[in-house]
């Protein structure tokens, strides 16, 4: 139930055309809003564009023809035993800043996309949603929900720490992390390795990322791929270690720019 109520608060969209298709290739994809009157269900994006942009606009019968018949009247019936008005899926929808498509393949008989929706907060919700032919269009379905490829999905990040390296807030989002959570971090005494955890953004340029540990080069330790996260182990010595790195990203004004992170570790 707590899944079903997940997928339908989050549901995300595709681009604002007639009859969208996205090839994997072309992954990630950022999603936009549409009109009704370009609504569509004769690809899964098409779909999902219908679904978010009815959530935003408020249209629960919009939504709801987006959604295979008997997964309708499941969320309807859960919605009422559990005392919540479906009106609060509105909110919820539009505390989202950006979406992405960032997988797609086929299960069983649906195909499933896998979004990420980013929070204003900096927060990552990873949803994996499943779509099947209805009459010949395709639906939102709630049938896999307790199939165990729906929680291999399911994923939160919490906000990042950007680094503190750029500024404007656009460019410092081309490198996050989860760990370290500040400039600087002071380790226990004897402490001779410490796992990065980093995400990159989506616009990066994986050719033009470098990393340097106290001036040597360990570029070659990551692996940078534009939406992607990876932990890496550095070694430490004692006393001051600085990690550098840097990645050059296209900012969504335009422009490419350069993030450029400076992270110190204390060892004492």
């Amino acid at each position: 139930m707590i899944y079903k109520k997940i997928i339908l608060t989050l549901l995300i969209l595709f681009l604002n055309v007639s009859y969208v298709y996205c090839e994997v290739d072309d992954l990630p994809q950022k999603v936009e809003l549409i009109t009704r009157e370009k609504a569509n269900y004769l690809t899964p994006e098409n779909t999902l564009a219908a679904i978010h942009s009815a959530l935003i606009a408020g249209m629960l019968d919009w939504s709801d023809e987006a959604m295979t018949r008997e997964s309708k009247e499941e969320e309807i019936a859960d919605f009422k035993a559990a005392g919540i008005d479906r009106s609060k899926m509105f909110e919820l929808e539009r505390n989202i800043k950006e979406e992405y498509i960032i997988e797609k393949f086929v299960y069983k008989d649906a195909i499933f996309l896998i979004v990420n929706a980013i929070g204003y907060n900096g927060s990552i919700h990873q949803i994996p949603l499943p779509f099947v032919l209805e009459d010949g269009l395709w639906k939102f379905t709630n049938k896999f929900a307790s199939d165990d490829i729906i929680f291999d999905y399911l994923r939160y990040i919490p906000p990042l720490f950007n680094g503190k390296g750029q500024n404007p807030d656009e460019v410092d989002t081309f490198l996050g992390y989860q760990l370290p959570t500040q400039v600087q971090t002071d380790l226990a005494a004897g402490t001779n390795r410490y796992t990065v955890h980093l995400y990159y953004g989506r616009s990066v340029e994986p050719g033009t990322f470098s990393a340097h540990l106290n001036k040597e080069d360990i570029s070659a330790k990551f692996s940078p791929q534009p939406f992607t996260d990876e932990e890496v182990e550095i070694p430490l010595q004692k006393g001051r270690n600085v990690l550098v790195l840097s990645i050059e990203g296209q900012k969504p004004s335009g422009p490419s720019a350069t993030d450029r992170d400076r992270l110190v570790f204390i060892v004492p």
